[in-house]
């Protein structure tokens, strides 16, 4: 299978490192039923910005001290109504639809915001909060990186820290390492973390029944594990006291309610819209422009991609989730519906993101049982779905940027030396790249169709062991059939380690073969082949 359980793209770096290109970790198991014991419970607010780091390594590390972490993309006041609704994954198993519960007894609210550019923090999302702490609840605002004047003037988490009486100022110190901005703070903080110069970085203080904390930089929560600083039990402690402080207050401490636990369901968007067979969720503080990109642009996408890769049709509708923040995506396949999520600012990023994550959750062609079968190795993967998201933007913008198969040659000088058979987990990006080149290699030689006639014999040649891991050799094999010339030589010329030099004949579909050796030069390949593709289950003819 191309796609795996739920897979990632990062696009772009933001002040923070918030992950590498990767395989999400698996989900932890869940559960409908209430937890079996209280918790303080804390809100890990991501509908202003969705950081991978704050939703994978900060929010698992704060429930490991002893609290319940619910994460949102909802906007604020919506789910701050104590009898209010929110949108969440119901059931176990292959099928999770999408249904609604009770908003979460919440002691506090952890909200961050790295980029200024992300989505604002609404009036009514700021009163609600207000309420909220005014009644004793806790909150903690962490902002990341030290801004320009222009975007400390325009950065939506300050309207929020305004309310409190603070603001992340453009000026800079170094506060255990690390270079953070410094806090601009009324009468009523109290310093807790200061720079190299006193400065304060992060505080916190009363307000009405609650508390509230303010830390200038998420990279005031990152560790290492070199011994050359903070160590993840030191932030594992600091974030044990912030997070019991800011909560002690909360009148509804430790109250129990029906939402599961663990809650790796999450609330979801409160929005919906339907754009063809697409429902796309969002939260009200999304950007007007990507809504538009959504509704103009996006169904044309869909049905692009579709057609250039013919697979089976999920049953249930795509679910899209509009993110906040940029950055990248993912993509959940394990159960129904399947969930695509973009995280960009950018209305043609959403539309690159999209594609991206709509190629992971397709496998191509099925065989004549309905199945896919053979399961390629792990490098394909994201090389795969990039080869679609690239295909995209060179139909609408004209070029494909960090998805140029060409790119190749900047690591790879002759196109001879980096063995994709040998590609680790930390250098994949150059793997993914040089499958991009063969693919275009390819595409200039075959035309397009040969991409789905692939998988689609891939498909065929394995209906009867459909889990086979499939080695290199399987794979240049299942190609050599599909294009009907053997790829071995090609392979091998290119610096790929194989178990064989030829494959000179086949047989394939009860019919025997044979497979003249590929002409194909190591050249730079040529544009993104964007006509439609033929009948995928014929012999290519050139």
């Amino acid at each position: 299978m191309l796609s795996s359980h739920l897979a990632v793209l990062v696009l772009s770096a933001v002040p923070l490192a918030l992950a590498p290109l990767c395989a999400v970790p698996a989900a932890a198991k869940r559960s409908d039923k209430p937890p079996a014991r209280a918790k303080p419970s804390v809100l890990m607010d991501s509908a202003h910005q969705y950081a991978f780091y704050a939703a994978w390594d900060v929010a698992p590390l704060i429930e490991e001290q002893g609290f319940r972490v619910i994460g949102s993309q909802a906007a604020l006041d919506t789910v701050l109504v104590p009898d209010g609704n929110c949108r969440v994954r119901l059931g176990t198993g292959d099928k999770r639809p999408f249904g609604w519960r009770k908003n979460p007894h919440l002691d506090a609210i952890v909200t961050y915001q790295s980029d200024p550019s992300s989505q604002d923090y609404l009036p009514e999302e700021i009163a609600a909060v207000k309420r909220f702490v005014r009644a004793g609840g806790g909150l903690v605002m962490i902002g990341g990186g030290v801004p320009t004047a222009d975007e400390a003037k325009r950065w939506p988490l300050n309207r929020l820290a305004a309310a409190f009486g603070a603001a992340i100022t453009d000026r800079a110190a170094t506060v255990e390492g690390a270079k953070v901005a410094v806090l601009a703070l009324s009468d009523a903080w109290q310093p807790k973390l200061t720079g190299d110069d006193g400065s304060p970085a992060s505080a916190t203080r009363a307000f009405g029944k609650g508390r509230v904390a303010i830390v200038s930089s998420l990279d005031m929560l990152s560790w290492r594990s070199d011994g050359k600083g903070k160590t993840r039990d030191d932030v594992g402690k600091f974030l044990k006291d912030l997070m019991g402080w800011v909560s002690e207050r909360s009148p509804r401490l430790g109250a129990k309610d029906s939402f599961p636990e663990p809650a790796d369901s999450s609330i979801y968007p409160e929005l919906k819209v339907k754009i063809g067979d697409i429902d796309v969720l969002y939260a009200r503080n999304q950007k007007p422009d990507l809504l538009k990109i959504v509704k103009t642009a996006m169904p044309a996408v869909k049905k692009q991609i579709e057609s250039w890769l013919p697979s089976v049709p999920p049953k249930d509708p795509t679910c899209l989730l509009l993110c906040s923040g940029d950055g990248g995506g993912w993509a959940v396949n394990d159960f129904t519906p399947h969930e695509v999520a973009t995280i960009s600012l950018d209305p043609e990023g959403v539309l690159s993101v999209f594609a991206h994550e709509l190629a992971h959750t397709m496998a191509g062609p099925p065989n004549d049982k309905g199945e896919v079968a053979g399961q390629l190795p792990e490098l394909f993967s994201e090389a795969h779905a990039g080869w679609f998201q690239g295909k995209i933007e060179a139909l609408r913008r004209g070029k494909r940027d960090g998805h140029d198969p060409n790119n190749l040659f900047g690591f790879d000088k002759d196109g001879k030396s980096y063995d994709i058979a040998k590609a680790r987990e930390d250098d994949f990006g150059s793997g993914w790249t040089k499958l991009w080149w063969i693919f275009q290699k390819l595409d200039d030689r075959c035309g397009p169709t040969w991409y789905p006639r692939w998988l689609w014999v891939k498909s065929m040649r394995w209906r009867d062991n459909p889990s086979r891991q499939l080695s290199w050799d399987d794979v240049v094999e299942d190609m050599s059939i599909a294009v009907g010339e053997d790829l071995f030589p090609f392979f091998r010329s290119i610096g790929t380690t194989l178990g064989k030099d030829r494959f000179p004949s086949a047989t394939f579909a009860g019919k025997a073969i044979q497979l003249p050796p590929a002409q194909i030069p190591i050249t730079k390949a040529g544009d993104a082949r964007l006509d439609p593709i033929g009948d995928y289950k014929l012999p290519l003819s050139r």
